[in-house]
């Protein structure tokens, strides 16, 4: 802990120095340090101070912060961004709901794609390795605004040609990774994926990629093993 320590100081003096070069500056006062780990790992860590600081000011430690409209916490359960945005989607139920009976369903259903479906889509490739409780909490919702704009109080997704949320996340998955195998993508997602370049079968021999091997939940979770489909005839164990 120690050594780790040392270097985040060491690399924040490096940042300092060179925003004050170029004439800017560090806001200490919204800089954040979160240690992101297991549970387990986590609570071995309690009794242990990591002190981080710039010129002197201490660094705040927490275990939740929110960065570009995205509630991380130390264990990626993602358990308080799906509180958040579980807050914002039911508060716009809410008003759609106060407002159906003046307005068509078709309005109803541009309301809810303006004002509603940008929350569950927004990182949600990111986040997409929730629990399983969560993402049902998620769906219960979804499945409110189908009612409210069908009045009805069956759930009726396939009568409004809706998947429901996990399949939707599952497609914007693939749809990105679409684009990182044919270099459609920023550089930083396509790195993510090595193609698999030795191949007995040659025919799309450039789609194939290797699948790593997880060592934990957490790289199961992740984009980069999440992304790709189960391990097929064109995909293969690295």
């Amino acid at each position: 802990m120690l050594g780790l320590e040392t270097q985040i100081n060491t690399e924040l003096k490096s940042i300092n120095l060179w925003l004050r070069a170029n004439k800017l500056s560090l806001n200490v006062a919204k800089t954040e340090l979160m240690v992101i780990s297991s549970r387990q790992k986590l609570q071995s860590l309690n009794d242990k101070t990591i002190n981080i600081n710039v010129e002197g000011v201490k660094i705040n430690q927490t275990d939740n912060s929110k960065a570009l409209g995205l509630n991380i916490d130390e264990n990626l359960s993602w358990k308080e961004h799906i509180h958040a945005t579980s807050k914002k989607v039911a508060s716009s139920i809410g008003a759609l709901k106060r407002v159906r009976p003046f307005i068509s369903m078709h309005t109803a259903i541009e309301i809810y794609k303006g004002l509603i479906e940008p929350h569950f889509d927004y990182c949600s490739v990111v986040w997409d390795g929730l629990s399983q409780q969560l993402s049902e909490k998620l769906q219960k919702l979804q499945n409110r605004a189908a009612r409210v704009i069908t009045k009805s109080s069956y759930n009726l997704l396939n009568s409004l040609n809706w998947d429901n949320l996990s399949v939707r996340r599952t497609k914007q998955k693939a749809n990105l990774m679409y684009k990182c195998v044919n270099k459609l993508a920023p550089n930083y997602l396509c790195n993510m994926f090595t193609p698999r370049t030795l191949s007995f079968d040659l025919r799309d021999a450039s789609q194939k990629l290797y699948l790593p091997k997880p060592r934990t939940d957490y790289l199961k979770r992740s984009f980069s093993y999440s992304g790709m489909p189960f391990p097929d005839d064109d995909f293969q164990k690295a």
